[in-house]
């Protein structure tokens, strides 16, 4: 099977970026998974380059096996930012990008991919969506979050009509995608409520997969430990990029008041903060420490050397550290809304559940369970849930039928009559005496 995706720059061999964020994750164990299996799968990955200035629109291969490649499409910045800063209510993104469209369709007659997975979705992957159906081939988009929540909290990086335009986007993969795959009930519900409202049989739930036993020994051999803090203190830990989701002002004011009260406790933080967010980063380091992104290894040593993983996020369909936690059994704290909650409530670990809105709550919630284990009904239940073998099983599974979820049950009976017939024809056997 050929599958093409969108790509990430961070899983080109021998890259020197950090991954980050759980679609690029998903994609280096989905990658290590199927170029390991005897099946003959194939790996076409796409990424987006935002180019300055005007350069026409182009797309080169950047890297090539025979079981895995990596093209880059270059788009001119103002192409992408004609609707990202769209102030027309007359302007339409077909149009506006209907050129890179035009080159990612003319890419997939040339590859014949068999399944277009879009593994989460934003700007590029509405273009494959588009340029995906225009050829006639199936496609699976997984919502690894949800891009109109995500939207509307970044709105100050966008226009009013772009960001509605977007949000158009993402509202129309529901027609387009032959199936939908969400990452749990909690966001599959809220994009129903929020979004758009398909056909069940077009929609499922996988879970993120997650390799335990792979993560966990990143750091098991390794002497001696990265990080040593002192043992007099609580060490509480942060992993999340800087925005507006990831709610690191909750993590200052934790900090703040957990200082005022003078607890033992010493908050770190693993985050990339932007150059232009200098005086932010200044405050913020007057209370937490900051350190810069991790690789796996150091993100596993990292777990290891906290007394306590904090998550305080504002919406997160499935954030990948809570699982590395569990990996790890390092007790972490989530908000309720975090896609896990469920989980965490319904297996025993609802006291890990925080509002983080009323501060002084919050500190006094954590402190009564510092120190203290997760329930193991919790790790049990996200062990065999998250296993990445069987889910990737299932993705495997999902792409073959995808053409069938978009047919009419009366269109499907029709295919295997014909299916049945056919075979008779050529094995008298089965044919009723």
């Amino acid at each position: 099977m050929r599958i093409l995706s969108n790509g990430f720059p961070t899983n080109l061999p021998n890259s020197e970026k950090i991954s980050q964020g759980g679609p690029a994750n998903f994609a280096r164990l989905f990658i290590e998974y199927i170029t390991a299996t005897n099946a003959p799968h194939e790996w076409v990955g796409v990424m987006l380059e935002a180019m300055p200035g005007s350069p026409a629109v182009k797309l080169r291969t950047v890297f090539k096996t025979p079981r895995r490649s990596y093209h880059r499409l270059f788009v001119p910045k103002s192409t992408v930012e004609a609707v990202t800063k769209s102030q027309d209510d007359t302007d339409d993104a077909a149009v506006l990008w209907a050129e890179p469209i035009a080159r990612l369709e003319e890419f997939m007659r040339g590859q014949r991919p068999d399944v277009v997975f879009l593994n989460g979705f934003g700007i590029l992957n509405w273009m494959l969506l588009r340029a995906a159906r225009r050829v006639g081939i199936p496609v699976v988009t997984q919502h690894a979050g949800i891009w109109t929540k995500e939207l509307r909290l970044h709105r100050a990086r966008y226009s009013e009509h772009g960001r509605r335009m977007m949000e158009a986007m993402e509202k129309e993969s529901t027609g387009l995608s032959s199936v939908e795959v969400f990452l749990n009930w909690w966001s599959r519900g809220y994009y129903r409520d929020n979004v758009a409202v398909g056909p069940l049989r077009r929609m499922e739930v996988l879970p993120l997969p997650f390799d335990f036993d792979s993560f966990k020994k990143l750091s098991s051999a390794q002497k001696p430990p990265r990080f040593n803090f002192d043992g007099s203190e609580m060490h509480i830990g942060v992993i999340a990029r800087w925005d507006e989701i990831k709610n690191h002002a909750a993590v200052l004011a934790m900090a703040k008041a957990a200082k005022k009260k003078k607890l033992p406790w010493r908050f770190h933080a693993v985050v990339d903060i932007p150059p232009q967010y200098a005086a932010e980063r200044a405050a913020y380091g007057r209370h937490v420490d900051i350190l810069e992104p991790l690789d796996r290894t150091g993100i596993s040593e990292f777990c290891r050397s906290v007394d306590l993983l904090m998550l305080p996020s504002v919406f997160d369909v499935s954030p990948t550290v809570v699982l590395e936690a569990v990996a790890l059994d390092t007790p972490i704290v989530i908000s309720p809304t975090v896609g896990f909650m469920r989980d965490f409530v319904s297996h025993g670990a609802a006291a890990w559940v925080i509002n983080f809105t009323d501060v002084d709550t919050a500190v006094r919630e954590t402190a009564a369970i510092m120190g203290k284990t997760m329930p193991a009904e919790l790790k049990a239940a996200l062990l065999q849930k998250h296993n990445h073998k069987s889910v990737f099983a299932a993705y495997l599974r999902l792409f073959k039928e995808a053409p069938l979820r978009e047919m009419s049950l009366r269109e499907i009976l029709k295919r295997v009559w014909r299916q049945e017939w056919a075979r008779s024809l050529y094995f008298p056997a089965l044919r009723k005496k």
